[in-house]
């Protein structure tokens, strides 16, 4: 199965909004625009879930992918009036057990990782001197990764890196020699290469740096950025 990008997900429910709101302005319809978007914004951690699970198909995707999804279902459940849901209490309850994972994340493993993919409330640092970067997917879940290319040696002349953030932060350090194309769709949140950027409530970024046809190595990057930040620079 072809991997699916969480932009083209999130493209599709801006347009299905988009095309509800054409009709409530003609009349054709009688929805209020701001009640839509309290509804269905539950429809985006469904979207990050979806897109966990789609395109990591591994346990700890799996995992955050269903949680997403449940979250998802949750609110949008309870903003469309089909259960209620004492708000106070649901976050009463929430943060204290993400403080409890926190510390069960610190006592299962170091501060940081210099081998994994997945950041879930904790740091994954690439910063060592000849390791291997080659195509995988990257995965910041209130949390941190930091990738300092410079330091990396090549598996192949092109490298894909899928760069996914909830809530945290991904820093990818690129050497001089080396291009690099960047797509990708922030929610809340913003991506920037090399000081051009794009974010705000959603925002779409295309950008390049380097020459493509002359670099011995050229590095794509697929983003998504929902509520935190990815920063690409030299």
């Amino acid at each position: 199965m072809q991997k699916i990008s969480g932009r083209y997900l999130i493209g599709i429910l801006i347009i299905v909004i988009g095309m509800i709101a054409l009709l409530n302005n003609f009349g054709l319809v009688n929805i209020s625009f701001s009640y839509l978007v309290s509804l269905l914004w539950p429809l985006l951690l469904g979207i990050a879930g979806i897109n966990f699970i789609v395109n990591r198909r591994d346990i700890p995707g799996i995992v955050t992918g269903s949680l997403l999804i449940a979250l998802g279902v949750v609110f949008l459940g309870n903003n469309a009036g089909f259960w209620h849901i004492n708000m106070q209490n649901f976050w009463q309850g929430f943060w204290p057990v993400v403080i409890i994972l926190i510390g069960v994340s610190l006592l299962g493993k170091n501060k940081s990782n210099s081998s994994g993919h997945l950041a879930i409330m904790g740091a994954v640092e690439k910063n060592n001197a000849g390791w291997e970067l080659e195509s995988a997917e990257y995965v910041a879940l209130m949390g941190g990764i930091e990738l300092d290319i410079r330091q990396a040696t090549f598996s192949d002349r092109e490298i894909n890196l899928g760069l996914s953030v909830i809530m945290g932060g991904i820093t990818v350090i690129v050497p001089e020699d080396v291009a690099v194309t960047c797509e990708g769709t922030a929610v809340l949140g913003g991506i920037d290469l090399m000081g051009r950027g794009s974010g705000g409530i959603v925002g779409n970024a295309s950008m390049q740096s380097g020459d493509l046809q002359s670099a011995d190595k050229i590095v794509h990057l697929n983003c998504l950025c929902i509520l935190g930040g990815i920063e690409i620079k030299r």
